[in-house]
C-alpha cells in the first residue's frame, strides 16, 4: 500500500491564468513545495543539504493532468520517494482535489551534486537509508530524454531575473516551464507536461526558446545563444 505525505491547499487568485486554472508552473510549485516540507520535516531539509554541500537538481519532469483546479478550490498535494540510488532519486507526486479526484499526478528524477564543485555525489548506504522509500505511484512511465524535432520558429531571447533564481543559484526548474508556456496557443488544454534539464540558467543568462511541433505535442527548447539547450519542454495538449 502506498503511503503519501501530504499537504493541503485552496488555489488563489494568484496562481491562476486568464481561464480561471491552476496555471502549469504554479501546479510545479505546488508539487515542490510538498516535497521541500517532507524532507523539513524528517530531517533532511535546507539546513541538512548545506551542511552535506547538497543540492538536488532536477533532470526530469513528467506530468500528467485530468484537469487543472479552479480558483477556491482545496487541494491536497502528496509525494512520495520512490527509489534512491547511488547519485539519483526519483519521486511521484499527486495532485487531489475534493472526494480525492486525482487531478494530476508526475514522475521526476534529479540527482545529487555538490554545491562547491558541482560535481556528482554518490550518496552512502547509510545516507539512502534515510529517505523513506514507497512503492511507485502506478502510471506510464516514459523515458526522461525528450528528443525535439527541428525547431520552426526561433523567438526573441529573454534574460534571466533576479525573481526567477533560487537558494540553488539558478533559475528554479519551474520557470522554464512558466517561460515555455508563453508559446503555447492560447485557451489550449494541456494534458502532459515533459521536461528534460540539460544545464542550468543562471541570473543574467540569455535564453533564446526555439518552438517546433509535431502532432498533437509542442516543444519549446530554451536554448543559449549558440543555440545549446538549457532545458526542453514538451506539452501534448487535447
Amino acid at each position: 500500500m502506498i503511503s503519501l505525505y501530504q499537504t493541503r491547499g485552496r488555489i488563489r487568485f494568484s496562481e491562476i491564468g486568464e481561464d480561471g486554472r491552476l496555471t502549469l508552473h504554479h501546479l510545479i510549485n505546488y508539487f515542490q513545495d510538498c516535497s521541500t516540507f517532507q524532507l523539513e520535516d524528517i530531517g533532511l531539509g535546507t539546513d541538512y543539504f548545506m551542511q552535506q554541500d547538497l543540492a538536488f537538481y532536477i533532470l526530469s519532469w513528467q506530468i500528467e493532468i485530468n484537469r487543472l483546479p479552479r480558483l477556491g478550490e482545496e487541494i491536497k498535494v502528496g509525494t512520495l520517494i520512490y527509489d534512491c540510488r547511488g547519485m539519483f532519486g526519483y519521486r511521484n507526486y499527486v495532485l487531489f482535489g475534493v472526494n480525492d479526484e486525482v487531478l494530476a499526478y508526475a514522475n521526476v528524477c534529479g540527482c545529487f551534486l555538490s554545491v562547491k564543485t558541482g560535481s556528482f555525489v554518490k550518496l552512502t548506504i547509510d545516507e539512502i537509508e534515510k529517505y523513506p522509500i514507497e512503492p511507485k505511484w502506478e502510471m506510464t512511465y516514459l523515458p526522461r530524454k525528450i528528443k525535439a524535432p527541428k525547431a520552426e520558429k526561433y523567438m526573441d531571447a529573454i534574460r534571466v531575473s533576479q525573481f526567477q533564481i533560487d537558494t540553488n543559484g539558478h533559475m528554479n526548474n519551474s520557470q522554464y516551464v512558466a517561460i515555455a508556456s508563453e508559446y503555447l496557443p492560447a485557451q489550449i488544454q494541456v494534458k502532459q507536461v515533459r521536461v528534460e534539464y540539460k544545464k542550468a540558467a543562471k541570473l543574467g543568462d540569455c535564453l533564446v526558446p526555439t518552438i517546433a511541433r509535431q502532432e498533437d505535442i509542442y516543444y519549446v527548447t530554451l536554448c543559449d545563444q549558440e543555440l545549446n539547450p538549457y532545458a526542453i519542454v514538451a506539452f501534448q495538449v487535447e
